[in-house]
């Protein structure tokens, strides 16, 4: 039995993201025990198991709500290596989950990987045979033959949507991904590959066993259909319109904002083929749309797409669109966790969840950029880095 106690002059507690001041928090087995909100709280008897962290700032473990393992943007050529071998791919993804851990990413949510890589590092976390943040996985990421999707695989009508559907669900993953636009469209017109009836195919399978749904979607027509259809989760919203800001949130839909293709220039560029004057239109374009779904107060996750050990870059950009350092910590935290369906698990500095815990040298609270300041990282009260 592992049995400590830690002490900060800020701890982020609860699902309010409440600051405690010179508060400790007890850990046992992995799990938190108990939040002394004082230190005259704490028993006689445990007060040798105290250690004081001074002047930091612990916070719930962050969590990364749009990835892919072995997608990684750090690297030349990164979306032509997704045509890599599975042994290739799977080493890639064996180092972007250790770098994400010690970057403060206790949990990762797989938007797609091929060969099931995911799922099989899913397991392998859970042994303890491999460092990295927790899963929540998907599978093999579901496009058209004729549509957008490295790390997808292509299937055509709604029969082979459905059995791929299942094949995904048969593997274990916790939820199912389409994509039916591009990343950056850079066209007046936003192409939508799915079919209504193809989205309808994978909802109804995903139902049919209680998971949910995501969609890889900028915009257009392809978010009217993803409404329609009921997929749960909409990923990226780059060209989301004021009127379909209504309509999401109308639905009680989630979304993840992922604002590095849109605002870093070096992937803008990447995606958007008009050149840099077109790319920089684009560029004015989504962060017009995303200030109008942040201030539309729809609930949001926040991701880095292969932008690996970025999240906190990530938040900082969110905030810069409007959404107040509050929101983004919940968008990283406690409603990344309801989001990623794990919030009875972790996602808060709350008596029952696991100790996954993030120490900052600065408050986000106050500086977002703080993120960016780790110290260590705690991942089910092990003490990672």
């Amino acid at each position: 039995m592992e049995q400590y106690i830690v002490k900060a002059k800020n701890i982020i507690a609860g699902r309010k993201l409440q600051v405690l001041q010179n508060a400790a928090v007890e850990v046992k087995d992995g799990k938190i025990e108990e939040i002394y909100e004082s230190e005259t709280q704490i028993p006689e008897e445990l007060k040798d198991k105290v250690t004081d962290l001074g002047d930091v700032t612990l916070m719930p473990g962050m969590i990364d709500c749009h990835n892919h393992l072995a997608l990684d943007t750090r690297l030349e050529n990164h979306l032509i290596k997704m045509n890599d071998c599975e042994c290739e791919q799977t080493i890639r993804a064996l180092k972007t989950m250790k770098d994400d851990l010690e970057a403060g990413v206790t949990t990762s949510r797989c938007m797609g990987d091929r060969y099931y890589i995911d799922v099989t590092c899913k397991k392998a976390q859970q042994d303890g045979r491999i460092a990295g943040p927790k899963l929540v996985v998907s599978g093999i990421g579901m496009r058209a033959s004729h549509g957008h999707g490295y790390v997808g695989m292509p299937f055509d009508g709604p029969e082979q949507f459905r059995k791929q559907a299942r094949e995904n669900i048969a593997h274990g993953v916790d939820f199912l991904k389409v994509f039916t636009t591009k990343v950056i469209n850079a066209t007046p017109f936003i192409y939508h590959f799915m079919s209504p009836e193809e989205l309808k195919a994978v909802v109804q399978e995903a139902k049919s066993v209680g998971i949910t749904t995501a969609c890889h979607c900028s915009g257009g027509q392809g978010l009217e259909d993803c409404l329609e259809a009921g997929i749960d989760c909409l990923e990226h919203v780059y060209y989301i319109t004021p009127e379909q800001v209504e309509r999401v949130k109308k639905a009680d839909k989630w979304v993840v904002y992922t604002p590095s293709y849109a605002l870093n220039d070096t992937l803008l560029f990447k995606f958007s083929p008009q050149g840099r004057e077109g790319s920089l239109k684009e560029k004015e374009i989504i962060c017009r749309c995303l200030e109008g779904a942040i201030s539309g107060g729809l609930k949001f996750g926040i991701g880095t797409d292969g932008i690996h050990t970025g999240l906190p870059q990530e938040a900082e950009y969110i905030a810069s669109l409007g959404a107040s350092n509050e929101q983004v910590l919940a968008g990283i935290t406690v409603n990344a966790a309801k989001l990623c369906g794990v919030d009875d698990k972790t996602g808060a500095i709350e008596k029952g969840l696991a100790a996954d815990f993030v120490v900052l040298a600065g408050n986000p609270l106050k500086d977002i950029s703080a993120l960016k300041q780790v110290r260590s990282v705690y991942q089910d009260g092990k003490k990672i880095r």
